[in-house]
């Protein structure tokens, strides 16, 4: 539904207009009117016009005072002037104006509706244009490095699915890797920073250390980077070229890791002269595929956290050192990976959203292979509580817990009162499902609050055009009003605009019912401003004048009564 303004200092031009437009309900506007340009300018700092329909020749502010007014608050608003015999001064000064058309006063309202079903027809067109298009291209260009580290960060945190993961993504985003091919992954982390650094300062540190690190490396190796939490640099790293075919693709692997490894001290001892910076580093110690990344930083994260002595300037490079010391063999590799804080976060991220598919398949991500796992397995009641707080997290933020009282949530919090794990899993899922269910609940429960509200408010005023416009009701609910209009015809399957007519409608068949009260009367109770506008309204409504269906009326009484 589009916007337009008519403005005109002559009223009965004004209010023509607008009943012009009122009755052609095919072009579905939502209509405002003023009788100055000062009037004209304060609707329009609370309304977006999407056309304005205005005399050039105005007293206070002409229509090229509004005009200049109106570009300032809305570039994209088309004007349409309505301008006199000797005006062409005005013309001439407008059409230099981008989207400013013109029309004779003497043209009449044939040619008016024209031009203004064809600026709407502009508008729509403009929408789809290959322009916008092209300046969204533009701004990738210039965002594309802001792009390219957060699609990196999702894949280092585990967080995008596998199929998100391809060659044609790393081109769009100019990532310098094969999405096809493992990478070697590299962890470098700040162990001391000088006291006082600022947010750009310390940006800057770690984008000298990331040159370091580029300076030394990329002769031989392709480098992604990306910084995750402020205090770590993580190294994708890549074959510069293809492999030795007399190494094999094995040896091409071991010599890239030796050259990997060869360089840390340099980069180091780089780091700490250059920039007084002490870094340590976890060097993986085979490649990965990109979308297991995320599995792979999880336990670089740990082995870096994993300090000997004073724990400065380590650099590490064998993760089963960190197997050995939590007694997790590497013949179970897996055992981590249900332990994944991205996968944990995806789950309540799906579950914040509404992403009931996703959530499920999180869910049995993360508790599949646990089928033989007692509730005394202390890793299984770690994962069972973390998944547990979750949605205990969830139902207290919304206020749900009340209305989640047949899902048992006593037994939320004791993994013991479940049989086994699988009956653990089954009630997990089933608690997942009841708040789905409730979401859904409470989002119909919401919207049904927001329609009645705008239709008891449009009851109330079926006196006042003012008070039943677009923008004014999205107003009422603090919604913006193109918005308000689709979830209206979502819940009712009524355009607004159709309601309210069919309101006023309505009220007025009820208000003919007393033969005392004149036709006018009748048509200022349902906001018209003229009887003869409400009788075009009401046949169209009733294919009836509104004295024919007074006298319908009269008669089916009269025959009753006999």
């Amino acid at each position: 539904m589009y916007r337009m303004l008519i403005v005109d200092d002559e009223a009965i031009i004004t209010d023509g207009l607008y009943e012009v437009f009122e009755n052609l309900q095919h072009l579905e506007l939502d209509l405002y009117k003023a009788y100055s340009g000062p009037e004209a300018l304060q609707l329009c700092q609370r309304m977006r016009p999407d056309i304005v329909l205005s005399d050039i020749r105005m007293p206070e502010m002409d229509g090229l005072q509004l005009l200049e007014r109106i570009r300032g608050m809305w570039p994209k608003c088309r004007v349409i002037f309505l301008t006199g015999h000797n005006e062409f001064s005005y013309i001439y000064t407008a059409i230099q104006y981008d989207s400013v058309g013109y029309l004779l006063k003497t043209e009449g309202y044939d040619r008016i509706i024209q031009v203004v079903e064809q600026t709407l027809a502009d508008l729509e067109s403009e929408l789809k244009a290959e322009a916008l298009l092209e300046q969204a291209e533009v701004r990738l260009g210039a965002a594309r490095e802001l792009l390219q580290r957060d699609y990196l960060h999702g894949i280092v945190k585990g967080l995008h699915h596998k199929e998100d993961i391809s060659r044609k993504q790393f081109e769009e985003l100019d990532i310098p890797l094969d999405a096809d091919k493992p990478v070697l992954m590299m962890l470098g982390r700040l162990n001391s920073l000088p006291g006082g650094l600022s947010y750009s300062e310390k940006s800057h540190l770690l984008f000298s250390i990331r040159l370091i690190a580029e300076q030394y490396l990329s002769a031989r190796a392709r480098l992604a980077h990306v910084v995750v939490d402020n205090t770590d640099l993580v190294w994708l790293i890549q074959e510069q070229g293809e492999p030795d075919p007399q190494a094999g693709l094995e040896g091409g692997r071991q010599a890239l890791r030796m050259f990997v490894t060869g360089n840390v001290e340099l980069i180091q001892a780089a780091c700490r002269e250059s920039v007084g910076a002490l870094i340590s580093f976890a060097l993986d110690d085979s490649p990965v595929q990109l979308d297991q990344v995320g599995e792979r930083f999880s336990m670089l994260n740990m082995l870096v956290n994993y300090r000997i002595g004073q724990g400065s300037g380590m650099l590490l490079l064998d993760k089963h050192i960190l197997e050995r010391e939590l007694q997790r063999p590497a013949q179970h590799p897996r055992e981590m990976k249900h332990m994944r804080q991205s996968l944990l976060d995806r789950l309540a991220d799906s579950l914040e959203h509404g992403h009931r598919d996703e959530f499920g398949r999180i869910l049995s991500e993360l508790t599949e292979g646990k089928n033989g796992t007692d509730m005394q397995h202390i890793p299984g009641q770690e994962l069972y509580f973390s998944i547990a707080l979750i949605y205990l997290s969830y139902l207290n933020r919304w206020n749900l817990v009340e209305r989640a009282a047949n899902a048992e949530l006593n037994r939320l919090m004791q993994p013991g009162s479940h049989s086994s794990w699988a009956d653990a899993v089954q009630y997990l899922a089933s608690v997942g499902t009841m708040m789905f269910d409730l979401q859904h609940v409470e989002q119909e429960r919401r919207a049904q609050t927001i329609i009645g509200s705008v239709q008891r408010h449009v009851q109330q005023h079926l006196d006042n055009p003012d008070e039943l416009s677009l923008v004014r009701l999205a107003e009422l609910v603090y919604f913006n009003p193109s918005y308000l209009s689709r979830l209206f015809k979502q819940e009712t399957g009524l355009n607004l605009s159709d309601y309210i007519n069919s309101s006023r409608m309505n009220k007025a068949m009820e208000l003919l019912r007393s033969p005392d009260m004149k036709i006018q009367e009748v048509a200022e109770q349902v906001g018209y401003n003229s009887s003869a506008n409400f009788t075009r309204s009401f046949r169209r409504y009733t294919q009836k004048t509104p004295q024919e269906y007074r006298a319908e009326l009269s008669s089916s009484q009269e025959r009753n009564g006999m």
